[in-house]
């Protein structure tokens, strides 16, 4: 079993403390995806029970016992200990290729703050630093607008369409760094 990864386990950023999961978080995991409202692009649907939410709850727990990483739990630095999201990446499986799934989803009072591309932001820089050898994928619904504005102000880009889950999505990817003397390349910012 591996460690938490130091570089992971607990990241401050501008307004947000972004912490791995802990058994703790069993009821706020329940609440934010047994919401109709934040599952509406979930190829999964909403919770509909606490066995659920446990199960995705050991699944995640698994993710940083195994692989050292795995989505954050997300309070503001000015409200510690109230949970408004969560978000960051875990490896994954996607038509048989390991990558690192980037993720994010709030509570409805906190949409429209830019809480998800502050996430977003320090899960890409860590994975560059820390995992740059692992593709750094967001599978998002071509009707999430809000998700697909914060993929693309970050630099995703659309790979291509695919079926997940039984749901049409589109697969953003992270381009790798490009070599500033390559002929029209602009290093990512």
């Amino acid at each position: 079993m591996s460690a938490l990864n130091p570089a992971f386990e607990r990241v401050t950023t501008e307004r947000l403390l972004l912490r791995a999961v802990r058994d703790s978080d069993l009821e706020v995991i329940y609440r934010l995806h047994a919401d109709p409202e934040t599952s509406r692009f979930d190829a999964t649907g909403a919770l509909s029970s606490m066995d659920e939410a446990r199960d995705l709850l050991a699944r995640w727990l698994g993710d940083w016992a195994r692989d050292g990483v795995g989505y954050w739990m997300v309070e503001r630095r000015d409200a510690p200990g109230v949970v408004v999201g969560l978000g960051g990446v875990r490896h994954k499986e996607i038509e048989g290729r390991r990558v690192l799934n980037l993720a994010y989803r709030f509570a409805p009072e906190a949409w429209g703050q830019g809480y998800a591309t502050e996430v977003a932001r320090a899960a890409l820089d860590l994975a560059a630093k820390h995992l740059s050898d692992i593709p750094l994928v967001a599978i998002i619904s071509p009707a999430n607008g809000p998700s697909l504005r914060v993929a693309r102000r970050l630099g995703l880009r659309l790979e291509r369409a695919i079926s997940y889950m039984g749901s049409d999505n589109g697969l953003y990817v992270v381009d790798a760094p490009q070599d500033t003397q390559s002929p029209g390349r602009t290093p990512p910012t």
